[in-house]
C-alpha cells in the first residue's frame, strides 16, 4: 500500500494554514479581553451603544391601578449590530462580566452566569455555564459595587403610594412606618396643562392627617396610561416647545402649592433615548427643581428598573441624564415587572437594579430608594386579595390565586429587601398602600418597618 507524500509547496501552504490559525486564536483572545475588561470599567458606555428591541418599562395608571407596564417588561440592552452589549454590575472586588454568548473566552477566563463566577477550561463560545463542561464553578461570589456596599448616612425614606382613584382609607396608613406618601396622580394634557386633580377630597384628608403625624406628601404628576391613553406621547407633546414646558411646570406648582403637597413626583413614564424625549424630560425637571427647592419643597423622580431581571442594562435608563440625577432630591427606582413568574420582583432583581443606580450611574446611594411591590404577576392581583386565596400566602412568594399562578414578595422577601435598602441605599417605595392587609401580624409594610429598624 503507497503512502501518500506531500510537495514542498503542499508543506509550505499547510505551515502558513497553522500560522494564520494561531494568530486569529491570539487575537480573537485579545479582542475577547479587551472587550470585557472595558465592560467593567466603564458600564455607563454601553447605555448609549445602541438600542433594544425593547426598553424595559416601569410603569403606573389608573386604567390598570399598578404601577407597573401594561405591555412591555425588561429586555436586553443591545449594541448596533443587533446582539446583547456584555454588561457586567459587578464592579469591586471579586469582579468579572456577566457571560455573553457572543464573546470568545479561553481556558482560565471568569465570567459570571445566575449570580456565580464559571472559569473556561478551554477556548468557548456561545456554551452556557453551569451546562458545558467547558466551564467549571469556582466558589467566588460576586462583589457588589462599593457605592451599593456603603450604607447611607440620611435617615431612611418610606415612601408610599397612594392612588388617587382609591377611597380614603386611614386604616392603611401605618404613619409610624411611613415618612412620605405620594398622591398618585395629577395628569397632565397634550397642551401643556393639568387635569383638575382626582378625588381632591381624599387628598385634602390625606394630607392634613400626614402633617398630623409628621408625613410629607408628593404629587405625584404622569404615570404610565390614563383612559386607556399612554402618557409618554401626552408628555412629549406638553412639553414640545419650551413655552409650553414652563407652561405644564406652571400648572404642577399651581396645583402643589393649592392642596399644600409637600413636593412633586414626577412620574414621566418613560422618557426615551431616541427622539427629543429625554430632552424635553430633563427641561422640565430643572424648571421645577428650581423652584421647588426655592421653596424648600422635595423633588423626586420615578425610574425605570435601569436592569432587566436577566441583569442586562436598559438602553433608555441613560435617558434619566446626570443633570436631571443632580437635580432631584431622589429616585424611586421601580425594581419590580422584570416580567411574569419569579421574574417579577426578586430579591437578586432589586439588587442588580440598585447596583446600576449607584454603581453605573455612580448616584449616592442616600438618593437611590428601592421599589417594592405590593401585588403579584401575572394576573395583578393585590397582596391582601392573594391573602383572602392563600391565607398563608403571607409565608412564601409564590401563591395560586382564581386557580392561576401568582408571584409576589411574601413576608420574609419584603423584610430581606428592606434590610437591604436600609443598609445600602436612601430607603424603599412602595407600590401601592392600599393593596396591603389591615392584618398587622401579615401586614408588608409591617414587615418593612422591622427590615428598616
Amino acid at each position: 500500500m503507497k503512502h501518500w507524500k506531500g510537495t514542498d509547496m503542499d508543506k509550505r501552504k499547510t505551515g502558513i494554514f497553522l500560522l494564520i490559525f494561531l494568530l486569529g486564536l491570539i487575537s480573537g483572545f485579545t479582542l475577547s479581553s479587551a472587550v470585557r475588561g472595558h465592560g467593567i470599567a466603564d458600564t455607563s458606555a454601553a447605555l448609549t451603544a445602541g438600542r433594544p428591541g425593547e426598553s424595559a418599562l416601569m410603569s403606573a395608571g389608573k386604567d390598570s391601578e399598578y404601577h407597573a407596564s401594561e405591555a412591555h417588561d425588561a429586555s436586553e440592552t443591545h449594541n448596533v449590530s443587533g446582539s446583547p452589549v456584555p454588561q457586567a454590575l459587578v464592579t469591586s472586588g471579586c469582579s468579572y462580566p456577566e457571560w455573553d454568548k457572543h464573546t470568545t473566552y479561553t481556558g482560565g477566563d471568569k465570567a459570571v452566569y445566575s449570580g456565580k463566577i464559571y472559569k473556561a477550561r478551554w477556548w468557548t463560545l456561545g456554551e452556557i455555564p453551569g451546562q458545558a463542561d467547558v466551564w467549571e464553578y469556582t466558589p467566588e461570589m460576586p462583589a457588589q459595587p462599593e457605592a451599593v456596599r456603603k450604607a447611607s448616612t440620611s435617615p431612611a425614606k418610606i415612601v408610599g403610594y397612594y392612588p388617587s382613584w382609591k377611597s380614603y382609607q386611614p386604616q392603611k396608613l401605618q404613619m409610624d412606618v411611613l415618612t412620605h406618601i405620594a398622591y398618585a396622580f395629577a395628569i397632565p394634557t397634550s397642551d401643556g396643562r393639568l387635569l383638575p386633580l382626582e378625588n381632591p377630597e381624599t387628598a385634602i384628608r390625606l394630607i392634613e392627617y400626614a402633617h398630623k403625624n409628621q408625613v410629607k406628601v408628593l404629587l405625584a404628576v404622569g404615570g404610565w396610561s390614563h383612559n386607556g391613553t399612554e402618557l409618554e406621547p401626552v408628555f412629549v407633546n406638553a412639553t414640545s416647545t419650551s413655552e409650553k414646558t414652563r407652561q405644564l411646570g406652571d400648572e404642577i406648582l399651581a396645583m402643589c402649592s393649592q392642596y399644600g403637597f409637600d413636593g412633586v413626583d414626577m412620574d414621566w413614564e418613560h422618557p426615551r433615548m431616541d427622539g427629543s424625549s429625554k430632552d424635553q424630560y430633563q427641561e422640565l425637571i430643572l424648571y421645577l427643581a428650581d423652584t421647588l427647592h426655592a421653596q424648600d419643597k422635595l423633588l423626586t423622580s420615578a425610574v425605570i428598573s435601569g436592569v432587566s431581571a436577566d441583569g442586562n442594562i436598559c438602553y433608555d435608563a441613560a435617558a434619566h441624564s446626570d443633570a436631571v440625577l443632580e437635580a432631584v432630591d431622589w429616585i424611586h427606582v421601580m425594581a419590580y415587572d422584570g416580567g411574569d413568574g419569579e421574574r417579577h420582583s426578586s430579591y437578586e432583581f432589586a439588587v442588580n437594579c440598585a447596583a446600576y443606580w449607584c454603581g453605573a450611574r455612580k448616584m449616592p446611594a442616600d438618593k437611590v430608594v428601592l421599589g417594592v411591590p405590593f401585588y403579584s404577576r401575572p394576573g395583578w392581583a393585590g397582596y391582601e386579595d392573594i391573602l383572602a386565596a392563600d391565607p398563608d400566602a403571607w409565608s412564601k412568594d409564590h401563591a395560586l390565586v382564581n386557580g392561576a399562578d401568582a408571584f409576589y414578595n411574601g413576608i420574609s422577601t419584603m423584610e430581606k429587601k428592606a434590610v437591604y435598602a436600609r443598609e445600602n441605599l436612601g430607603g424603599i417605595m412602595i407600590w401601592e398602600l392600599t393593596q396591603d392587609t389591615d392584618n398587622s401580624d401579615k401586614s408588608l409594610l409591617s414587615a418593612i418597618k422591622r427590615g428598616m429598624q
